[in-house]
């Protein structure tokens, strides 16, 4: 005679219960309508999570797809060959000669005019230019290396008819060497260049011991005074943590209306958001100088005189940001932004939004922030599609860092002919 469990073991679709005090008084036919409909259920559940997957799938390969981006024709994915050849023109002594000549009477020079006056090169033709893109660096003559990797950047990756122009704001001794170790990157990657080298004498004198990096910091706001007129704005990069991967164009021509400045929010500072009752406050590392506005408002002198206001952390960009009135500054589209490691694991490849950790300071931006992406997959997507990466080299020295920008920063290193001696400077960079 059978047990209850011993119809239970008859009954198909059921696992076996060991619990003597279970009861088993389900009909058969009951028991088996209830597994078809649980197996139902099961397949109906795989079919929708496949669909499901498949459209994510979809999505994710759509987002990442690089639409309507611009053909870079200048970019050549295999190092050209680099000529140390001593007698090269830029290092005609004439030249050496008349541009430190220049830059000592004048603390200004633009070292291809000096090449067109001694008839070593011939002017560029203006119908060759399509567009032209002002960016500013300051630095002293310990950071020409640095500088130039990512000068290489910048040359490489612009479109065919955008013309560079650089304006650099140096300190101490900057000598006549040093610009043209940075001048010669026109020649060998994109020659539609042109590089402006600006003494920042106000900046070592009134900004003495502001910043623990030197006056190059602050000078990064002497700079706007002293470019001509006829300059109307100028993107300002953080020298060698910064890495430029498309042409530039469309960011340096983003609408700034009546803004100061445009740049990538900065969340790290809430405490001092809340102490000078501000709301907005951006990273200075890579941003859109409105250089009229900054003109006209005599910027650089408010910030000499104010340089005596507590600025914790980063004193250069504390201090910007307590100076430069709410409504005037703005953020430029997400899609311009970079993104950084975010772990001292030299295996890991963890990322975050430049160095703005985007989860709930990203919510809160609200309607302020251009392009705001709406989903984590928009976001990475972005990311991915970025015009520059910021702050990419943070920890290469500990050995971290993301790996395809590491191979980036390798190519254009190799391509700037710096490769070697940047090694040798500073290991971390190729790590």
């Amino acid at each position: 005679m059978n047990t209850k469990k011993d119809k239970y073991l008859e009954l198909p679709g059921k696992e076996q219960n060991d619990d003597p005090n279970e009861d088993f008084s389900l009909n058969p036919k009951e028991f088996l309508l209830e597994t078809n409909d649980r197996k139902r259920k099961t397949k109906y559940i795989f079919c929708f999570s496949s669909i499901i997957c498949f459209f994510f799938g979809y999505l994710i390969c759509y987002l990442f797809k690089v639409k309507d981006s611009p053909k870079n024709e200048n970019i050549q994915f295999t190092p050209k060959n680099i000529n140390f050849n001593p007698t090269h023109k830029i290092y005609d002594e004439r030249l050496l000669s008349e541009i430190q000549n220049i830059f000592n009477e004048k603390n200004k020079v633009n070292i291809n005019e000096v090449e067109y006056k001694l008839n070593l090169s011939e002017k560029i033709s203006n119908d060759k230019v399509k567009s032209t893109v002002h960016i500013a660096f300051t630095l002293d003559p310990g950071f020409t290396l640095e500088t130039m990797l990512t000068i290489s950047s910048i040359l490489a990756s612009q479109n065919i008819g955008t013309k560079i122009v650089f304006h650099f704001g140096v300190i101490d001794d900057f000598k006549a060497e040093y610009m043209l170790k940075m001048y010669e990157l026109k020649d060998r990657i994109n020659n539609l260049t042109e590089f402006n080298f600006y003494l920042l004498k106000e900046a070592m004198e009134k900004m003495q011991n502001f910043h623990t990096k030197g006056a190059a910091c602050p000078g990064k706001f002497e700079l706007p005074q002293l470019v001509s007129d006829d300059v109307e704005r100028v993107l300002l990069f953080d020298a060698g943590d910064v890495l430029v991967l498309r042409d530039l164009t469309e960011l340096f021509n983003y609408p700034m209306e009546n803004k100061w400045v445009l740049g990538p929010p900065e969340p790290r500072c809430i405490g001092f958001v809340q102490k000078y009752n501000k709301s907005s406050y951006i990273n200075i590392g890579s941003i859109l100088l409105n250089v009229n506005e900054l003109k006209k408002n005599n910027f650089w002198d408010t910030y000499t005189k104010n340089r005596h206001l507590e600025c914790p952390g980063a004193p250069d960009q504390t201090l910007f940001n307590i100076l430069v009135p709410d409504d005037k500054i703005g953020y430029f589209p997400f899609r311009f932004g970079g993104f950084v490691p975010i772990t001292n694991d030299k295996n890991s490849d963890k990322l975050k939004f430049v160095n703005y950790g985007f989860e709930k300071w990203f919510k809160n931006l609200g309607k302020n922030y251009p392009d705001n992406p709406k989903t984590n997959i928009k976001l990475v997507a972005q990311m991915y599609n970025s015009v520059f990466v910021h702050q990419f080299n943070q920890k290469w020295e500990k050995g971290s860092g993301l790996t395809i920008y590491r191979h980036l920063a390798k190519y254009f290193m190799i391509l700037g002919g710096i490769w070697e001696e940047l090694c040798n400077k500073k290991p971390g960079y190729c790590v």
